[in-house]
């Protein structure tokens, strides 16, 4: 009689959503800004715009401050890459999408979608944009190019695109550091994101 074979999970993908699931629960803003479920994706959307705008302020006033306020003011951001890699993860990587199942209407949950998306990829966009002028500021000599606010965003654009013109070009090992991590959150991001869509397409099949 043939043994029926036993399969076992996957040790780095269980301990890897085991991870993914303490951090949602403890290190997400929504699980201490927002306190009831009612309306649930109209303050998820409010709180990302308010920071959005925040991250905004900071990064046109970063040549204005304090050393110290601008470099706690971008360590905070950090926590914003933090959770974008994990409710991304936990949302279209281990529950497929399950999250847009609250819209009945396709239509709503594609437009969710593409809203929550957008505003995520412009926080990224800022985040890094906010931490590329400050280590301009910093320390010059960190980039080839002058790391104005409009040559930040820039920068921070064309490096997420994976598209890298060469007029600007990191030169320490920090700024080498960030745009290979911003470089692998886009090959990130397409993943979840298409991911997402294919999970929300059969589902609705």
């Amino acid at each position: 009689m043939e043994e029926t074979p036993n399969h076992h999970r996957s040790l780095l993908i269980s301990n890897y959503r085991s991870f993914i699931d303490f951090a949602n629960k403890h290190f997400t803003l929504p699980k201490y800004i927002i306190r009831n479920d009612k309306d649930i994706f109209y303050q998820i959307e409010k709180m990302m715009l308010t920071i959005l705008v925040l991250s905004i302020v900071v990064l046109c006033t970063l040549h204005l401050m304090p050393e110290w306020l601008a470099v706690a003011l971008a360590i905070l951001l950090v926590q914003r890459v933090f959770e974008y890699v994990v409710v991304y993860s936990r949302n279209f990587i281990f529950h497929r999408g399950r999250i847009f199942t609250d819209f009945k209407d396709p239509a709503q949950q594609g437009e969710w979608l593409i809203m929550t998306v957008s505003l995520n990829l412009l926080q990224l966009i800022i985040t890094f944009s906010v931490w590329y002028r400050l280590l301009g500021l910093l320390e010059p000599a960190s980039f080839i190019g002058d790391m104005s606010i409009i040559n930040s965003v820039y920068f921070s654009v064309v490096t997420f695109l994976t598209v890298g013109f060469g007029d600007i070009v990191p030169v320490s090992s920090l700024a080498k550091i960030l745009v290979l991590f911003q470089t692998a959150l886009t090959f990130y991001t397409l993943v979840i994101v298409v991911n997402g869509l294919i999970s929300i397409h059969f589902r609705n099949r």
